[in-house]
This record gives structure tokens, C-alpha cells and sequence, in this order.
């Protein structure tokens, strides 16, 4: 499959379009056809070298924010099947199989919920690490304010 490969971190970190196998699928995962990614700040450290906790091995397929179509449901999957339009932020990062700079991109399927149907993929794609930011400063941050405790 296509795919867009870093082959190390810092500065010139150029991406190169390369031939790299398809995930195999695992269970508890999803094989999404990748329709669309973003780019979020944190993809930008990862690209730099500058959040080595998170990174992942090199040579590297990046960005975590995906939307895409379900090609393949791996064993214990039930809540999505095969079409399925899904998005989430799955991938690209230590510990997970590759990001969305590539044809297909192996998610585990917690990671994942259902596109609305009112959204493109693109808007979909847009929306996982920052929709995670808002949820965590309003709920988790503010709550918190509120029970005494600072952060």
C-alpha cells in the first residue's frame, strides 16, 4: 500500500511516498480505508522529535485523527462492520500500528466511533484530538476547579 514514511525525526524530516505492506489485521481491531486525516500540533512535535515519549519506531507512518471506511473487522469486533464510515484518533503514535498517512491504517476499535452522516470525511477527520482537548478542559479541568482541586 501508499503510504507517507518519515525515516527519522528533527529536522529535514521529509516524508517519502514508499510501498509498505498492508496491516494485518489483529483482533479487537478495524482496517480502515483511510478517506481523510489531520494535521494537529501534536504531529508536528512527533515529526520534530520533540515528544520522544510518544513517538513511534522509525521508519514511521504518522498522524493519529482519521476518518475512512471499515474494509476488514478483526475477532471480537461487534460494533462495527465491514463499510462502516468510522473516525477517531487511532493511530500514529508509540504503541499503536501506524498512523493515517497511508491507504489503509490498523485501529483498535475503541478508538473508534461512527461518522455522522451530516459530516464529510474531511470534517470528521478534523475532529478527534481536538474535540478530546475541548472535552477534557471542560469536563475533566473545569470539574475539577470546582471540586478545589488545581491543575
Amino acid at each position: 500500500m501508499k503510504s507517507q514514511v518519515i525515516q527519522s525525526f528533527g529536522e529535514p524530516s521529509v516524508f517519502q511516498l514508499k510501498e509498505i505492506p498492508k496491516p494485518e489485521l489483529k483482533p479487537g481491531h478495524v482496517l480502515i480505508q483511510v478517506k481523510a486525516t489531520s494535521v494537529n500540533p501534536i504531529d508536528t512535535k512527533v515529526r520534530a522529535g520533540a515528544v520522544p515519549a510518544v513517538a513511534p519506531e522509525l521508519p514511521a507512518v504518522l498522524h493519529g485523527d482519521v476518518a475512512g471506511v471499515v474494509s476488514e473487522v478483526g475477532e471480537g469486533v461487534t460494533e462495527f462492520e465491514i463499510g462502516d464510515e468510522v473516525f477517531g484518533c487511532a493511530g500514529g503514535f508509540k504503541g499503536t500500528s501506524g498512523g493515517a498517512l497511508a491507504e489503509f491504517m490498523l485501529a483498535d476499535a475503541d478508538l473508534l466511533a461512527h461518522k455522522p452522516k451530516n459530516l464529510t470525511m474531511e470534517e470528521a477527520a478534523a475532529l478527534p484530538l481536538v474535540s478530546i482537548t475541548a472535552w477534557e478542559a471542560l469536563f475533566n479541568r473545569v470539574q475539577g476547579l470546582y471540586q478545589g482541586k488545581i491543575y
